[in-house]
């Protein structure tokens, strides 16, 4: 790959062929940590960001390169938002940076960004896409439950979001794939729904919990923001309590997926393996270095 800025670009092959064996090997701390040194990663974004961002600085950390960053660029130049990203790029490519991982709310910054063609662009999260989530999230399932294809794996929250297009893209790429969708907030985008219809995920909408205790996989996806969460409760809308009976009612070899930190959004009272919250995060910082090695080495 030169870029990394939409997941629809995704190919099975290469996900099992090359991403798959290369997490493996870094999972299994195989690295010399010398892979990317003397290279340079700019994380520039304009949107906040903690595992996106922390993940790539660390994994250019464990790769024996260099990582720069700016949090909120919005800040740090003229402009409030990502406006002219190909002189942005420009600009480090003349600091001799080697890519930069762009993370905006802005649409086609993408592939502005990368139409300059002058160093590598990685998406660190767009408007409506986030590609090397949907990488991370792919790796869980397949390390977690051996497999992709078969698998039925429920959302729950907000689902008119990133993670979630990623996800379901990622997923289409797959088998026999169902899809339970228990929303708390928005709609699934009628593009990715079409998408992934046509490549044959099965979907189907439910109300309450009770209805996905035989998926495989929950994946839970907060509300904007704590206050967000707040104004759907003010609405009638039920706090997820992820307890002890509900874990109970779940498959041993179920597991329960979140990839945004906590924040209250959801209520966890349970200590139990099927939480996989921090292997996912581990997942991720071992995709994006995966990711990085493919693209800079």
């Amino acid at each position: 790959m030169k870029n990394l800025i939409e997941t629809t670009t995704l190919k099975r092959k290469w996900i099992e062929s090359t991403l798959f064996p290369q997490c493996d090997f870094f999972r299994l701390k195989k690295g010399t940590g010398k892979e990317l040194q003397g290279k340079s990663l700019y994380c520039l974004f304009y949107d906040p960001s903690f595992i996106t961002r922390a993940s790539f600085q660390r994994a250019m950390h464990l790769l024996g390169g260099q990582f720069y960053q700016t949090e909120n660029a919005s800040q740090s130049f003229p402009v409030t938002e990502a406006n002219h990203i190909d002189n942005v790029v420009a600009i480090l490519h003349s600091l001799r940076m080697d890519a930069v991982v762009i993370r905006s709310n802005e649409s086609n910054v993408m592939s502005e960004a990368a139409s300059a063609d002058l160093i590598p662009v990685i998406s660190g999260g767009g408007i409506y896409d986030h590609p090397t989530q949907s990488l991370a999230d792919l790796y869980t399932l397949q390390l977690e439950r051996g497999a992709i294809d078969g698998s039925h794996v429920a959302i729950v929250g907000r689902v008119e979001h990133r993670n979630v297009n990623a996800l379901i893209i990622g997923l289409s790429l797959f088998q026999d794939i169902t899809i339970s969708v228990f929303s708390l907030s928005g709609a699934i985008n009628p593009e990715i729904l079409t998408l992934a219809s046509e490549r044959g995920i099965k979907f189907r909408e439910v109300n309450s919990m009770d209805e996905i205790k035989n998926a495989d996989v929950i994946y839970l996806n907060a509300p904007r923001t704590q206050s967000h969460a707040n104004l759907l409760r003010s609405r009638g809308i039920p706090t997820i309590n992820i307890n002890q009976e509900f874990m109970d009612s779940l498959d041993d070899k179920a597991i329960v997926m979140n990839p945004i930190q906590r924040s209250g959004d959801f209520s966890i009272e349970v200590v139990d393996n099927r939480l996989a919250f921090y292997r996912q995060s581990e997942n991720a910082l071992i995709v994006r270095m995966a990711v990085l090695v493919d693209i800079l080495s």
